[in-house]
C-alpha cells in the first residue's frame, strides 16, 4: 500500500464522520433531518478514486503524492465538503463554543 493511501482514507473517513456524526449533533434538537438522507454518499467512490490516483502518482513522484495527500487532509478540515459545515466547525458547536 502506498504511503498516501492511509492519509487519503483518513480524509474520506473524516468527511463521512463529519456528515454522519458531527453534523447531526451540532444541529438543534428539534431538527427532523435524518443522517441517511443528508449524507453525500459520493464521498466513498471519490475517496477510493483519489487513493488510486495518488497511489499511481506515488510511483513517479512519491514526495508530490504524499504532499498532495496531506494537503487534502488540511483542506477537508477547513473547507466545507458535502452537505455539512466543516468538521472543525461542527466539533466546536458540539463542544459549546
Amino acid at each position: 500500500m502506498a504511503q498516501s493511501t492511509g492519509v487519503v482514507l483518513a480524509v474520506g473517513g473524516i468527511t463521512l464522520a463529519n456528515e454522519v456524526i458531527f453534523a447531526p449533533l451540532s444541529k438543534s434538537p428539534g431538527s427532523k433531518a435524518s443522517w441517511s438522507t443528508t449524507v453525500n454518499w459520493r464521498v466513498i467512490p471519490a475517496t477510493l478514486g483519489l487513493a488510486l490516483a495518488l497511489g499511481g502518482l506515488e510511483k513517479a513522484a512519491p514526495g508530490l503524492a504524499l504532499g498532495l495527500a496531506w494537503l487534502s487532509m488540511l483542506t477537508v478540515l477547513v473547507v466545507p465538503f458535502g452537505n455539512a459545515p466543516t468538521p472543525l466547525e461542527n466539533v466546536l458547536k458540539v463542544m459549546g463554543y
